[in-house]
């Protein structure tokens, strides 16, 4: 990898983790994310390719499938040990999927059941991270964290993440527990915003990560790049220190595209 971009970042606990990190949300069921994925064992050596390229942040999410992302990587990353080693496994709760559609619910009975079922579905004892999905509109952001903060304090979880936020909700949560990173949309061919603009500059200071998902344009619920993945991965990495990339990808081609990112 060249100098001119640090290719790592480290959580607040100490956890370095790669900035080039992989989103694991398309090896589900096509299309709209729902049931597993259908080439089982193409996910599992995409997933096994990654870990050979460097990639060992991979993030995931209960509602994925639901449950089928969590259990693919799962089958792809643990040993005969049920450790995954090196690797650095994401998650979230808060959202449901059925055939039907999405729905959510971050009540602290819901949060504290799915931690749970990830944690099942992941084959741990402990989460790296976990995430409130998204805000559901009734739920206060104080309830959902002090649920996250309840698990990590039982040791189920090492971190605890935001997603799907603003400034304000971010502000909340950090009034209940330590957040360790924020995962929003961010991506070179999105409208400038203004605000989450100032929040990464203002989380950096603070040493929070800022997970981009999407950050090569493609839309939650459609396979297909917009962005060219070298331009748009490295200008995203270069923007600040604690922004780290989810790019996702079906094809070990493309992964090792995006992998590449930061050769020169």
């Amino acid at each position: 990898m060249t100098n001119d971009i640090q290719s790592t970042f480290t959580f607040l606990n100490g956890r370095t983790v790669n900035r080039n990190g992989y989103g694991a949300m398309r090896l589900t069921g096509q299309p709209g994310n729902f049931g597993p994925y259908e080439d089982w064992g193409g996910g599992v050596a995409l997933l096994r390719r990654a870990r050979e390229l460097g990639i060992n942040h991979i993030d995931t999410a209960r509602a994925y499938g639901p449950h089928d992302n969590e259990k693919i990587i799962a089958d792809a990353l643990r040993d005969e040990n049920g450790s995954y080693g090196d690797m650095f496994i994401a998650s979230k709760g808060g959202v449901e999927k059925t055939r039907d559609g999405i729905t959510r619910d971050t009540s602290a009975a819901t949060m504290a059941r799915h931690v749970d079922e990830s944690l099942s579905n992941l084959g741990v004892d402990q989460i790296d991270l976990y995430y409130l999905h998204a805000p559901d509109g009734h739920t206060s952001v104080t309830e959902s964290i002090t649920a996250l903060e309840d698990a990590r304090k039982a040791g189920k979880i090492a971190m605890i993440g935001v997603s799907n936020v603003s400034r304000a909700q971010i502000e909340e949560a950090m009034q209940v527990a330590p957040i360790a990173a924020v995962q929003n949309r961010y991506s070179p061919t999105d409208a400038r915003d203004e605000e989450m603009e100032a929040t990464i500059d203002w989380l950096d200071n603070q040493g929070i990560a800022v997970v981009s998902h999407g950050p090569l344009g493609a839309h939650p619920m459609k396979q297909g790049a917009t962005a060219d993945p070298k331009k748009a991965l490295r200008r995203l990495l270069a923007r600040s220190p604690n922004i780290l990339v989810i790019p996702g990808t079906t094809t070990i081609a493309h992964l090792e595209e995006n992998a590449a990112a930061l050769d020169s």
